[in-house]
């Protein structure tokens, strides 16, 4: 299924780039500016990972969050953020700078490349381009047993994708501009959504609910995210301009956390309409309004109080509140709890022993 099949995806593609252009010379006020931009790459990664959902098992790219990996997330990811709280504090940001332009660098050229390469290539009828194939037996030692080789398909549309990508993250690390971290941004939220799949609805409760405390602890606990917000210079956010023509640039911002997270909970309704063929696509529909009520919510306290809010504090509960309370209207509580997309551990099983039976085939051959 292409890019074009999904109805508005090409205008949210340009919508994306309308609001990464336009405040560079009109002012966008950034309350609104942040609640157009992460609703609408929520809405572009829950769609994108319909479509990989679409795809045959053995070309889908989708990681799984399994039941363990919900219940780790949270303790990983609080010593992940106090270990940049660490460097942050101790290592000189010149040094720092140049690590993080570094990663950064050759991460945002695979995320980039992964965000507009479908919808390019799908607008400029780039299946039809010439393919070129390279192959290498990286695995050299194995190289008697006949070990499948690495391949590598790409055109040349591919190749100026590529070029394009890489000049981006190139440019975004020397000149750390709000729109070009805002370019490499959206593709990680997108991406994110897209390639992470929560294995059952029980799991994406209960990574939101780990992730709700972890929030909610190290803002309001500590002083550990603000100050790793502010202090690594990464598009780890997504910034919205404050005021034009000045230097430094005053910006709000929003961490992509808070666009994933959330993200890839309504992703999971999505398919889970996809499930029971709703075409009114009740849960995705409900779940969505919920997660730009909670933003708007957060914006008001946060404006309010003049204070960084965890927008998870608002976000986890509004939409695992509304998916429960859409299963409760639709009388469906316990197809929801109780919904998966974990493979049962037999046919794990089955799926293992039939791949170890094709490689030993090969090797008799």
């Amino acid at each position: 299924m292409a890019i074009s099949d999904v109805s508005g995806l090409y205008a949210a593609y340009g919508l994306v780039a309308a609001m990464i252009i336009v405040p560079q010379f009109t002012l966008i006020h950034p309350y609104l500016h942040l609640l157009i931009m992460a609703p609408l790459l929520v809405w572009m990664g829950c769609q994108r990972s319909l479509l990989e959902m679409r795809k045959a098992p053995e070309d889908s790219q989708v990681e799984v969050v399994s039941k363990k990996d919900a219940m780790q997330f949270p303790l990983i990811g609080s010593c992940a953020l106090f270990g940049l709280y660490v460097v942050v504090r101790f290592v000189s940001k010149e040094y720092l700078d140049a690590l993080i332009s570094l990663y950064f660098g050759l991460l945002g050229t695979v995320g980039l490349f992964g965000f507009w390469r479908d919808p390019v290539t799908d607008l400029l009828g780039g299946s039809g381009f010439k393919k070129f194939t390279f192959s290498i037996n990286w695995k050299f030692w194995k190289k008697k047993e006949n070990a499948d080789p690495f391949t590598l398909s790409f055109s040349m549309l591919d190749l100026a994708l590529v070029a394009a990508s890489g000049a981006t993250s190139v440019a975004y690390a020397f000149k750390k501009t709000w729109w070009l971290n805002n370019c490499l941004g959206s593709a990680f939220s997108v991406q994110g959504i897209e390639m992470l799949s929560l294995g059952s609805y029980v799991i994406g409760c209960i990574l939101l609910s780990g992730l709700f405390v972890y929030d909610v602890f190290w803002v309001f606990g500590t002083e550990v995210m603000v100050a790793v917000a502010k202090g690594i210079n990464a598009p780890i956010k997504i910034m919205f301009p404050k005021i034009l023509g000045v230097t430094p640039l005053p910006c709000s911002m929003l961490g992509l956390g808070d666009i994933v997270v959330p993200g890839i909970f309504v992703a999971l309704m999505l398919r889970v309409d996809e499930k029971l063929k709703l075409p009114s696509q009740p849960y995705f529909y409900s779940n969505f309004v919920a997660y730009v009520l909670g933003l708007v919510l957060t914006v008001a306290v946060m404006h309010f109080f003049d204070a960084a809010q965890p927008a998870l504090l608002y976000l986890v509960p509004a939409c695992i509140g509304t998916s429960l309370l859409t299963a409760a209207c639709r009388g469906e509580i316990t197809f929801l709890l109780n919904y998966s997309e974990e493979k049962p551990k037999d046919e794990a099983k089955a799926t293992q022993a039939g791949d170890v039976d094709s490689d030993e085939s090969k090797k008799e051959q």
